[in-house]
């Protein structure tokens, strides 16, 4: 899954300036304009990272380029209202999945995004002008149930502890609402902290879903990389009650003799996030532009180049939203007995 965790995991989804850096093209204009990204997420505060395009001839070695617009200014509108006017800053940014501290820098706004709102951001610097976009937040979709069958189940007795291995095929049940066009990110991750084994471990295997795939041609699964990405449109289930497949392979789930299954409270949290199609056509010219037949032949010459997809105005970044769902899988309701 390394592609898409790329992308997106630093933020589940906050997307940090994408579309603002470019190779080499000696007949592309190089003059700097203004790069727009901002991800609206559904219960956490809008950062938004203004900055401008820059080139690899620009980078230092021991300081990078300096693409900040610390003189600029950032207008947001909610709702086809201002909201509110903002200049750049610093904050620190706390990461909940680590214990350390990160500076951020950019435009913090203390705006809360919610459902139905339509966000417009307007940029503006003296030096490189002004750029804007717009989003339309998504509705969250809930996670229905989660059928599991275990599979190569094996239990061991190790010294004082039970080891559990298997392997288990699942169907994550969702419901497509009717009438509109919906586009979502798939995401699962292992959380060990209420453990007191921490060689807990699962194989995420999301090969078996057809819908990871949909936007891959015939030729481009033999030819191309198709693995790492779990965005997909409802274009197949579209109104219609789904169970994503998703295999976890090669569990290995450790409890005490004496305490059992209160020994290790590991779970595994499934999200199915309704992201904007900003953000969909975003991640999918990505995909095109690496591993698609286009950007293949193009990297040789033998087609158009495949440009990654932008809805700001100056063609720079990408302004998208997403409302999460999730809901949480004990390890232990895998083998506990009926």
């Amino acid at each position: 899954m390394a592609i898409l965790n790329k992308l997106i995991s630093a933020a589940v989804m906050t997307i940090v300036l994408t579309g603002c850096y470019s190779d080499f093209e000696p007949d592309i204009d190089s003059t700097p304009v203004v790069c727009i990204n901002a991800n609206a997420k559904v219960g956490e505060v809008l950062k938004i990272f203004a900055t401008r395009t820059w080139r690899w001839t620009e980078i230092n070695q021991d300081e990078g380029a300096d693409i900040q617009l610390k003189d600029g200014e950032v207008s947001l509108y909610v709702n086809d209202e201002l909201f509110e006017v903002l200049h750049y800053s610093e904050w620190d940014y706390h990461d909940p999945k680590y214990s350390w501290v990160n500076k951020q820098c950019g435009f913090l706004s203390s705006y809360y995004p919610q459902p139905g709102d339509k966000i417009k951001i307007m940029a503006h610097s003296p030096l490189y002008g002004d750029a804007e976009g717009e989003v339309t937040v998504p509705f969250p979709v809930e996670i229905n149930e989660v059928e599991s069958l275990v599979s190569d189940l094996d239990v061991c007795q190790e010294g004082n502890t039970v080891l559990y291995r298997a392997n288990v095929s699942l169907g994550i049940r969702f419901t497509d609402p009717l009438d509109i066009t919906n586009y979502y990110l798939f995401e699962s991750n292992l959380n060990t902290y209420e453990s007191s084994f921490h060689d807990t471990r699962v194989v995420f295997d999301y090969n078996s879903e057809p819908l990871f795939t949909e936007h891959v041609s015939s030729l481009e699964s033999v030819i191309s990389e198709t693995s790492g990405y779990t965005v997909f449109s409802d274009r197949m289930v579209s109104g219609k009650t789904y169970p994503l497949h998703i295999r976890l392979n090669e569990i290995e789930y450790r409890v005490s003799s004496e305490n059992g299954f209160e020994s290790n409270k590991s779970y595994i949290r499934f999200a199915l996030n309704s992201i904007s199609e900003s953000y969909y056509r975003h991640v999918i010219s990505v995909w095109e532009s690496n591993d698609g037949i286009n950007g293949i032949l193009g990297d040789v010459g033998l087609a158009d180049p495949v440009w990654e997809c932008s809805n700001v105005s100056t063609g720079a970044g990408v302004i998208s939203a997403i409302a999460p769902a999730s809901i949480k899988v004990p390890l232990s309701s895998f083998f506990k007995e009926d």
